[in-house]
């Protein structure tokens, strides 16, 4: 039985850990082909497309551009000739030759290069609208709350987040009462504050049952933090798209008032890393391929707003020293804006680190 259990439980995490390296490497991809596409129409020489971190495990040059698959996934890059300043001697012959023709980066006018970096950030913003759509096509749109006791989300913090519900359960009893209607379940918890209860729960046809009590709300009234699933009607291609649009603006406007309230202290700062994500990757694929979607296009609205942050390193680092550029109408040392921005990504690989220790803590 142990064998059996090591085994499974070997087996979800290799699923989880596919599955999160697709996702990453799908928003990593689009975010690069924003920068590629920009640099390419811009007259840029490209010299490396690359996906991840570290040792190339394939590499293959087409053109001028050399495409690679590098082994660690969580991140990439396009390198554009003149991006970084190049070591006296030891430029290449390519770099010459671009240089030579004025394609370096660095060559190119002020707001040229302002839309090869903010491209990057945007294609994740594209992405999020598409992949929305695709949920509003294939699965609909939420037009009403369902009539059962399937949990279409839970509250982070809630009483049914910290016992591990999430969406797609199912309630099916309360201290042993059957319960097929939402109204019911609710009226029963309602009645129930701060009082223990077990939980029925049905999730991929197997039931377990688990213990928490209702929190009291300011009415009086118990609750476990969840909401019901929704009826949902499918949208036509062109609608869907227009509802994708929508949904993006309004995650970005959500997550800049988080982004506030957490620098400001009103709220907590709730960051998580890669480790973190790639749970909530893998328990999304488990309930769905609707809630990876949709976790993947709040993902995709997440990297394209951090990138955006005015911190060295980032692309909104690179667009502030531009800004400053197109102010002064005078070009920056590259060395001095080279050396900040090494600086700049020495310090997010710490915070990184940090991150990625903190929540194996909390998982372990």
């Amino acid at each position: 039985m142990e064998i059996v259990l090591a085994f499974l439980g070997a087996f979800s995490f290799l699923q989880t850990l596919i599955t999160f390296i697709i996702v990453i490497g799908v928003l990593i991809f689009f975010h690069e082909m924003g920068h590629f596409l920009a640099a390419k129409k811009s007259g840029i020489l490209v010299e490396e497309f690359a996906l991840g971190f570290g040792p190339a495990l394939f590499s293959k040059k087409r053109g001028e551009t050399r495409y690679s698959l590098r082994a660690f996934p969580l991140g990439g890059f396009c390198k554009m000739a003149g991006e970084m300043p190049e070591e006296e001697g030891k430029e290449s012959d390519q770099y010459k030759k671009a240089r030579e023709e004025g394609r370096c980066f660095y060559q190119k006018p002020a707001w040229m290069r302002f839309i090869v970096v903010s491209m990057g950030p945007v294609m994740n913003f594209v992405l999020a609208a598409l992949l929305f759509a695709s949920v509003f096509t294939f699965f609909g749109l939420p037009v009403a709350p369902a009539e059962t006791t399937d949990i279409g989300d839970v509250i982070p913090g809630a009483p049914a987040a910290e016992t591990g519900l999430r969406a797609g359960d199912r309630i099916v009893a309360i201290n042993g009462e059957p319960v097929e209607e939402w109204d019911k379940m609710a009226s029963i918890i309602n009645q129930n504050p701060g009082q223990e209860m077990e939980f029925s729960i049905e999730r991929q046809g197997e039931v377990f049952n688990v213990v928490m009590a209702p929190q009291e709300q300011e009415d009086g009234r118990g609750a476990i933090g969840i909401y019901p699933d929704a009826v949902r009607e499918r949208l036509s291609p062109f609608r869907a798209l227009g509802m994708g649009v929508l949904q993006t603006f309004q995650v970005i406007g959500a997550l800049f008032v988080a982004l506030q309230e957490m620098i400001t202290g009103q709220a907590p700062a709730d960051i998580g890393g890669p480790v973190r994500i790639a749970q909530m990757v893998g328990e999304a694929a488990e309930i769905g391929l609707y809630y990876l979607l949709t976790f993947a296009g709040f993902i995709s609205i997440n990297l394209g707003i951090i990138n955006l942050l005015p911190f060295p390193a980032l692309d909104g680092g690179r667009l502030v020293f531009i800004i400053i550029e197109m102010v002064r109408r005078k070009s920056l040392d590259p060395e001095k804006e080279g050396l900040v921005h090494f600086i700049g990504f020495v310090f997010l690989l710490v915070l990184i680190g940090i991150i990625i220790i903190r929540d194996l803590t909390q998982i372990f």
